[in-house]
């Protein structure tokens, strides 16, 4: 039986909640189980063996839902660092491998008891294991299919290859079907990871929840490397064939179907095999590798991700939405550009901003999306399915535009304060996609000066990796794709917000 634990402290450690809980399950004699408690996380799991015994501390402790008035109900409220604990039945089962470790524990310790002498642990040499398989890839968002967690597949393709754990990321290599194939490569740091999640022996899989984009990189084909190799046994090497040259070349995607759905959809699922689940299991006790959580995720499909994107753009410029203004059109394109929300959820946000704030004011409506933005929940194990509906999301909204009204009575805005600053608008260019920020106070140049009532009609563009930090030269990557390609793509064509194109003569910062 698996209990899920929560509101606990997201520093609290795992061993933390292990100790708070050994006691209070041992009143009711349950002295062997198992706790899970990722890092940084305000949740946590237990797993009992003995069902009967697991029912009875839900009884005593537990509570039907989440929320304050479900906790004043229980019948012994728990606390852990003076915040209440919930604690429900999990919506999922336990994991059978879980469930295996906890029946050879209890059989060990019965040996004990029993007097008789258990035999010695055997001792391994053998390494932890850090190469899986996997025999596909996918790309998508975690959603919800009711209350249950699932993951919407917007991108799938039959790729074989290689999940290698490191010291500081994740490298996935997959295998050409041919020597005379690149090899596609994708690099996930460990401290970019919001959540790794491992599926069970009939559905094996393993999902990583980003915040951003990874990094995509190309190998030349075993081919080509071999004949370079060749030309330098005779002595004709070339400027083109030096040592020193890029061992592979950074790309902004992994094909051309992934290229689609890469700028907004940050979640990877890799199809594993079943026996390298427990192994997997095992790498979170190796210092620098995130948690792994065992959770069974389902999978849903919806329209293709360039539809959805299609539908908002639409919503945008509609006639429905045309009091809008730019700045509020810029603060809800930006909730689904950035991956604050799937296109389609922005869409039907929309639908109940059109209901709810009739006569609003839309400079207040704008910085209410804005602060939208840093409150949305993270979709995971964590995160119950109501606090990402529209619904809440709309109550959310309504008590961010009810606060900006009441701060605007007494709070000045800079940009009123002082005639030398302006609110300018951002966008970010990384090799994956284009992402929207502020806008910011910025000190007016003489082309803001000049056209200081067309200040929306500015844009100020930095471009930088995923992570936001510069693009650095790598002697082992080249960026020529990056550059050639991508970067320079933008600077020939425009930038489009809420149907609004900005061209390059205005993305050149003039001081």
């Amino acid at each position: 039986m698996e209990v899920f634990i929560r509101n606990l402290p997201n520093e609290a450690t795992e061993r933390q909640v292990k100790q708070y809980f050994r006691p209070i399950l041992a009143e009711i004699n349950i002295n062997i189980f198992h706790c899970q408690k990722p890092r940084n996380k305000g949740y946590a799991k237990i797993t009992v063996l003995d069902r009967q015994l697991g029912q009875h501390f839900l009884n005593t402790h537990g509570q039907l839902n989440s929320g304050n008035q479900a906790f004043k109900n229980a019948k012994h409220q728990l606390y852990h660092m003076r915040r209440p604990v919930n604690c429900t039945l999990s919506n999922t089962p336990p994991d059978e491998y879980i469930l295996r470790s906890l029946e050879r524990e209890a059989a060990e310790k019965a040996l004990t008891n029993s007097r008789q002498k258990p035999k010695p642990p055997r001792t391994s040499t053998k390494q932890t294991q850090r190469i899986f398989n996997s025999s596909s890839v996918a790309c998508g968002w975690i959603d919800y299919v009711g209350s249950d967690l699932a993951f919407t597949e917007l991108y799938q393709e039959p790729k074989a290859g290689a999940l290698i754990f490191g010291r500081k990321l994740v490298l996935i290599e997959f295998r050409p079907p041919s020597l005379a194939l690149p090899t596609k490569q994708i690099e996930i740091p460990y401290d970019s990871i919001e959540s790794l999640t491992i599926g069970t022996s009939t559905n094996p899989y393993l999902t990583f929840s980003l915040p951003h984009a990874p990094k995509f990189f190309e190998k030349p084909p075993e081919s080509a490397t071999s004949l370079v190799d060749g030309f330098r046994q005779l002595g004709l090497q070339t400027v083109q064939t030096r040592q020193n040259d890029p061992k592979r070349r950074r790309t902004t995607a992994i094909d051309l179907g992934h290229q689609a759905v890469v700028a907004g959809c940050f979640c990877y699922k890799f199809q594993i095999s079943p026996i390298d689940i427990s192994a997997i299991l095992a790498l979170r006790r190796l210092r620098g590798c995130p948690d792994v959580v065992s959770w069974n995720i389902s999978k849903t499909t919806k329209i293709s991700f360039q539809t959805q994107k299609t539908q908002l753009d639409s919503a945008l410029n509609a006639m429905r939405f045309r009091e809008y203004t730019f700045e509020l059109k810029f603060q809800l394109q930006k909730l689904a550009q950035n991956g604050h929300l799937p296109p389609y959820k922005v869409l039907q946000l929309m639908q109940l901003m059109k209901q709810t704030f009739l006569d609003a004011d839309y400079s207040m409506l704008a910085a209410a999306v804005r602060k939208l933005c840093y409150q949305i929940p993270f979709a995971g194990a964590g995160t119950e399915a109501s606090e990402l509906s529209v619904l809440a999301l709309g109550n959310l909204l309504k008590h961010n535009y009810d606060t900006a009204l009441r701060e605007k009575e007494y709070a000045q805005d800079i940009t009123q304060k002082y005639e030398h600053i302006a609110a300018i608008h951002k966008a970010t260019v990384t090799p994956a996609g284009i992402y929207l920020y502020g806008p910011e106070p910025e000190v007016k140049n003489q082309v803001l000066r000049t056209y200081s009532a067309f200040i929306s009609h500015f844009l100020q563009v930095t471009f930088s990796d995923e992570d936001g930090e510069p693009m650095r030269f790598d002697r082992s990557s080249s960026l020529d794709d990056v550059y050639q390609q991508r970067f320079k793509k933008v600077l020939d064509g425009n930038i489009t917000i809420a149907g609004r194109p900005y061209e390059v003569p205005i993305l050149m910062k003039v001081s």
